[in-house]
C-alpha cells in the first residue's frame, strides 16, 4: 500500500555504450545500481571479470569538486547579495547549462586566481596575528630603554621577566639580595596578573641569580629577532601591521570584484559532481575486455522507459521480480494529499519490505491531531497562507518541501477545529465587540461546542480518537498475522483486545451514559476477551509460553494508559485556546485613548505571536508523538532502506531532465 513495487534488473552491453548508457541512466534518475563486490569474492564470477571504472579517476574528480568548493566558501564570505530565507536550487535547461560550463578553462583560470588570493590572504592574516601577538608582548616593557638584542655587556649579563602580582617588588628584591649582592632588579611595569622586572647583575653570578630566580618564581622572558627598544620595535611593528592592512584590504577588494563568477564556479562544481557520480557508477559495473554488467533496482512504473533504454544500446537484459524474503529498496508513492505526510514516516524510519506503507493510514489522524490541539481559525488561516507563500516564493524540495506542504495542511485543519470549537485568535471577536463597541454578542461562535466551558466533553473525544487510532494500529497487526496464515495470534493479539476495551467501556459506562441493557453485555465481552487472553496461548506457545497468557492479561492497564495518553489533546487544546483569551484580557484592560489602542494592538501581537510559536511547535511535536508511540508502536517495525536513484544530484541547479 502506497509503496513503490520493486524490480531487480541486470544488463550485459559492450563496453563502447556503456559510458553513453549510464550517463542516460542518470538523466532518468529512476534505477538505483547496486555494487557487485560480492561476485567478485566468488572464484567462478573473478575468473571472468574484473572491478570497472577507475579509482584514480574518481579520487581526481573528487580532489577538483574540493577545491572549487572552498572557492565558493571563500568567494561567499564577500558577496552582499541578499540571502533567501532558504537555500534553493536555481532550476536551468540542460542546454543553458552545457553553454556556461563548456568554458571551463576559463573558469579555472578564475578558481586559480581566488585560491592564490586567498592563499596569500592567509598568509596576510597570519603574520599579521604574529604581529598584533609581539605587540601585545611589548607594551608592558614600553617604558624600559634598553635595545633588546642587548642581554650583557662585558662586565654584566641583563635578564628580563615576570613575577606573580601577589609578589611586591620589596619580597623581590630581598630574596634577591639573600642570593647575591651582585645585582640590581628593577621594575618596568605591573598589571593585575604580573611585575615586570629587569635585572642587571655580575658575569659570574648566574647561579646564585638562579636561585634567587626559585625563590620568587622569576618567569625569563627573551624577545628574539627583535632589535632596538620595545618602543623603537613597537612602531616597526604597527608600520608593518598598516602595510599589511593595506595588502589585505587590496586583496579583498579583488576577491569581492570575483564574486560575479561564483555562479559560473558552482556550476562547474555541480558538472563534476555528475561527473564523479558517474565514474562511481562505473566502479558498481563488472567488465571483460570488451563488455560490462550491471545490476540494479527499478521501480515497477518505469520498466517500459528503462526497457527501451537497454535495447536502444542494444544490451541484453533481465527485469524480474525479487524474491519475497529479500530486502528491498523502499521508495513511497503516495497521493498529493498524503505524500507531504511522508516526512513524518521518514522522520521515523521508512517501512521495511514485508510491511505497508502506514502514511496514508495516519495522514488524516496527523492532520486531525495536530489541528484539535492547534484549534484556531486565525491561527490556522496565518499558517496556511506563511506556508502557500513559501511555496511559491522558493523552489523547496525534499524534506523541507514535503514538511511546509504538511504544515499547510495542518493550517486547514486548524481551521476547521478553530470553527467547531468557535476560536478565532481566542475570543478576540468579543473583546472587541465588548471594548469598542459595547457588544458582548459580537462573537464566533462554536459550530460544535466550547472546549472551555465543556473540558470533560473534549476529553471523551480525545479518547474516542485516540481509542479509534489504537484500533486501527492494532488491525493493521492482525493483518500482518493473517497475511501470514497466522490465524489464532490476530485474535489473541488483537480482537481479543477488541473485545475486552469495547467491553469495559461498555460495562463500567454502558447503562449510565450509553443504554440500559449494555452494561451486562459488556460484562460478558471482557469475560469472554479475558478467557480467551488466558487460552489461546495454550495453542500458541511452546513450553512455559503457554502461562504466558496470565501475564498478557495485565496489559489492559498498558492499553488504558495509552488511550488517556490522547488526553494531551484536551491539554493542548485548551492551552492555545487559554492562552490567547489571557492575552485578549491584557489587552482588553487598555483605555479606548489612542495611546491605550497601541498597546491594545503591541498585546496582541507579542501574545499571539508568543502562543502562535509555542503551542504550534506543541502541536506538531504531540501531533508526531501520537503517531510514532501510540500508533507505531502497535505494529510497525520500520527499518526499510530509502532508494536511491542514480541521477543528477547537483547542489545548486536544478537541471529540467526528460519526463519519464
Amino acid at each position: 500500500m502506497a509503496v513503490e513495487r520493486m524490480n531487480k534488473f541486470f544488463v550485459i552491453g559492450l563496453d563502447t555504450s556503456r559510458e553513453a548508457m549510464i550517463n542516460k541512466l542518470m538523466d532518468f534518475g529512476v534505477t538505483q545500481l547496486t555494487s557487485q563486490e560480492s561476485k567478485l569474492a566468488d572464484e567462478e564470477w573473478a575468473a571472468l571479470v574484473k572491478k570497472g571504472g577507475n579509482d584514480e579517476d574518481v579520487s581526481k574528480l573528487e580532489s577538483k569538486i574540493s577545491v572549487i568548493e572552498n572557492v565558493v566558501k571563500t568567494l561567499e564570505n564577500y558577496d552582499t547579495t541578499k540571502k533567501p530565507l532558504f537555500k534553493c536550487r536555481e532550476v536551468i535547461t540542460f542546454e543553458a547549462f552545457e553553454k556556461v560550463v563548456s568554458n571551463d578553462v576559463s573558469i579555472d583560470e578564475r578558481i586559480d586566481k581566488v585560491r592564490e588570493l586567498s592563499g596569500r590572504l592567509k598568509l596576510l592574516h597570519g603574520n599579521k596575528n604574529k604581529i598584533e601577538t609581539t605587540i601585545a608582548g611589548l607594551v608592558p616593557w614600553r617604558t624600559y630603554s634598553m635595545p633588546l638584542e642587548t642581554t650583557e655587556t662585558k662586565y654584566t649579563g641583563i635578564n628580563l621577566g615576570t613575577v606573580s602580582a601577589s609578589t611586591t617588588i620589596e619580597e623581590v628584591k630581598e630574596a634577591m639580595e639573600l642570593a647575591t649582592n651582585m645585582c640590581e632588579v628593577s621594575q618596568i611595569a605591573s598589571d593585575d596578573g604580573q611585575i615586570y622586572l629587569s635585572v642587571f647583575f655580575v658575569k659570574g653570578e648566574e647561579e646564585n641569580v638562579k636561585n634567587g630566580y626559585k625563590e620568587v618564581g622569576f618567569n625569563r622572558i627573551v624577545f628574539k629577532d627583535l632589535e632596538g627598544t620595545p618602543d623603537e620595535c613597537i612602531q616597526r611593528l604597527e608600520k608593518e601591521k598598516e602595510e599589511i592592512d593595506g595588502e589585505i584590504e587590496k586583496i579583498e577588494i579583488n576577491l569581492s570584484e570575483m564574486v560575479s563568477s561564483l555562479k559560473e564556479m558552482k556550476w562547474l562544481y555541480d558538472k563534476l559532481i555528475m561527473e564523479r557520480d558517474a565514474a562511481k557508477a562505473n566502479r558498481k559495473t563488472l567488465e571483460t575486455k570488451r563488455t560490462f554488467y550491471l545490476e540494479g533496482w527499478v521501480p515497477k512504473r518505469a520498466n517500459e522507459a528503462i526497457t527501451e533504454l537497454f535495447k536502444e544500446y542494444e544490451c541484453y537484459f533481465e527485469l524480474f521480480e525479487p524474491d519475497e524474503n529479500e530486502e528491498k529498496p523502499i521508495l513511497l508513492n503516495n497521493n498529493g494529499l498524503v505524500q507531504p505526510v511522508e516526512v513524518i514516516t521518514e522522520l521515523y524510519s521508512l517501512p521495511n519490505s514485508k510491511e505497508i506503507d502506514p502514511t496514508p493510514i495516519y495522514s488524516m489522524f496527523y492532520l486531525g491531531f495536530f489541528g484539535l490541539m492547534f484549534g484556531d481559525l486565525a491561527y490556522g488561516a496565518i499558517l496556511t497562507l506563511l506556508c502557500v507563500l513559501m511555496l511559491k516564493k522558493f523552489n523547496l524540495e525534499g524534506t523541507i518541501y514535503k514538511l511546509i506542504k504538511s504544515f499547510a495542511y495542518a493550517g486547514v485543519a486548524t481551521m476547521f477545529w478553530g470553527l467547531m470549537f468557535g476560536s478565532c485568535f481566542g475570543d478576540l471577536t468579543g473583546v472587541i465587540g465588548l471594548k469598542f463597541f459595547d457588544n458582548p454578542d459580537f462573537i464566533l461562535k462554536p459550530l460544535w461546542f466550547d472546549p472551555i466551558t465543556n473540558p470533560i466533553k473534549l476529553l471523551m473525544y480525545s479518547c474516542i480518537f485516540g481509542t479509534i487510532h489504537i484500533f486501527i494500529g492494532m488491525g493493521i497487526k492482525a493483518y500482518g498475522y493473517i497475511k501470514e496464515g497466522k490465524i489464532l495470534e490476530a485474535f489473541n493479539d488483537v480482537f481479543c483486545w477488541y473485545f475486552m476495551i469495547i467491553g469495559l467501556v461498555l460495562w463500567l459506562a454502558g447503562d449510565s451514559y450509553i443504554k440500559e441493557g449494555l452494561g451486562i453485555i459488556g460484562q460478558w465481552m471482557t469475560i469472554g476477551a479475558a478467557a480467551g487472553i488466558l487460552i489461546l496461548p495454550f495453542f500458541i506457545s511452546k513450553g512455559i509460553g503457554k502461562a504466558v497468557g496470565l501475564w498478557n492479561l495485565y496489559g489492559v492497564t498498558g492499553y488504558i494508559s495509552d488511550i488517556l495518553s490522547y488526553s494531551r489533546l484536551l491539554a493542548l487544546g485548551l492551552a492555545t485556546t487559554v492562552i490567547s483569551q489571557v492575552v485578549n484580557m491584557l489587552g482588553g484592560f487598555m483605555s479606548n485613548s489612542i495611546i491605550g489602542i497601541v498597546m491594545f494592538l503591541v498585546i496582541l501581537v507579542i501574545g499571539h505571536v508568543f502562543n502562535f510559536a509555542i503551542n504550534g511547535l506543541g502541536a506538531y511535536v504531540h501531533a508526531c508523538r501520537l503517531q510514532y508511540v501510540e500508533f507505531f508502536g502497535k505494529f510497525y517495525e520500520g527499518g526499510g532502506t530509502p532508494f536511491e536513484p542514480f541521477n543528477k544530484k547537483t547542489k545548486y541547479v536544478q537541471l529540467i531532465k526528460e519526463e519519464i
